[in-house]
């Protein structure tokens, strides 16, 4: 059996390599809030916070990442029966719901961290998920739930790979001339086709499943691009960081490229590993991925607040304690929540 009929037969999330993808991906994004974290204690400048900066603009690729992830998973069950309504259902609970509460519980949390609360933007802080500053990817996931339906004719048709091409590369340099000119995004990265790049190559790997350990083949390739899109890219990271101008669309066509790169390569590095020693621990962090993407910054924030510890043990201890807090309290919560039978209220799985 081919892995196109596998994937007729059964969902893509049972492959290994979606969850140990996610647990990738999760890893990035907790180091990548950490290092943020201790950029704030560096002099801005220094050769300390050039490095660390670095390695935070490096690990700035899990939204299209995790976006790509759920195209290819979704678009890949497109082949098989496909009915609306329980598809709608199915993203309602699983990401609707989460939204929601997480936006009220963070909401609360803001207030009592900073004492602010403003009601008449309550409206425009759910629309564009800005309750908290993470939880915009839970609004891009949604519009992508409502978006991909739309694509269901278009996979089942198996178009060239060159209209793929056309969807990533010209949709988003359309939409970003487009709203260059009349400024109708106010955040362009709460936004799904700002994510075009990554979700057109979901499309076009769920598209040709079966041939997939021959296109993951081309890693090397996408090792070279990407490598070089991100060495062109980090400087004006890096320069950005430091509030100084840039060609913000350089910028942004880089960071497209590198992003969307990174993700096709985090895909064959999740196969690989998935055959590995690592591949059960990442898998564990990917299946909770999604309770670690929501707990995590109030985990940070809470230990940023109260600096009598791990602070006075020294920048490097403070950092492990930081990201190992930020990694095992959600998961510590995830495990009990399941445990009281509340997981489906609280994080809709």
């Amino acid at each position: 059996m081919n892995l196109m009929n596998l994937a007729h037969n059964e969902p893509v999330e049972r492959f290994p390599w979606v969850e140990v993808f996610r647990g990738l991906a999760i890893l990035e994004v907790v180091l990548h809030h950490v290092t943020g974290r201790f950029l704030r204690e560096l002099p801005q400048g220094s050769p300390e916070w050039l490095l660390l900066a670095g390695v935070n603009r490096t690990l700035h690729f899990a939204v299209p990442a995790f976006l790509f992830m759920t195209t290819l998973i979704l678009g890949a069950s497109f082949y098989r029966e496909f009915r609306l309504g329980r598809y709608l259902r199915n993203r309602a609970l699983r990401l609707l719901w989460p939204y929601l509460l997480w936006s009220g519980i963070y909401l609360l949390f803001r207030y009592w961290d900073t004492g602010v609360f403003q009601p008449e933007r309550l409206l425009h802080q759910l629309l564009w998920g800005k309750a908290y500053f993470h939880l915009y990817f839970l609004v891009v996931a949604l519009e992508l739930a409502l978006l991909l339906p739309l694509f269901r004719p278009f996979l089942l048709r198996r178009p060239h790979g060159v209209w793929f091409l056309l969807l990533g590369a010209g949709g988003t340099l359309a939409l970003y001339f487009l709203n260059r000119a009349y400024r109708f995004l106010p955040y362009p990265g709460s936004f799904v086709l700002w994510y075009l790049p990554a979700i057109a190559l979901g499309l076009y790997l769920a598209s040709r499943l079966e041939h997939l350990s021959r296109l993951l083949r081309l890693w090397p390739g996408v090792l070279g691009l990407t490598g070089l899109a991100l060495a062109l890219y980090l400087p004006l990271a890096l320069r950005a960081l430091q509030g100084q101008p840039v060609n913000t669309f350089h910028y942004q066509a880089l960071h497209w490229v590198y992003t969307t790169g990174m993700a096709f390569l985090l895909l064959a590095l999740a196969r690989f590993l998935a055959g590995t020693r690592l591949g059960a621990p990442l898998a564990f962090l990917g299946r909770y991925s999604l309770q670690i993407y929501l707990v995590h910054p109030m985990v940070i924030r809470l230990l940023e607040r109260f600096p009598g510890f791990p602070e006075p043990l020294g920048a490097k201890p403070a950092f492990l304690i930081y990201g190992l807090l930020a990694l095992g309290v959600p998961l510590l919560l995830a495990w009990f929540v399941v445990r009281v039978r509340i997981s489906v209220a609280l994080f809709g799985r």
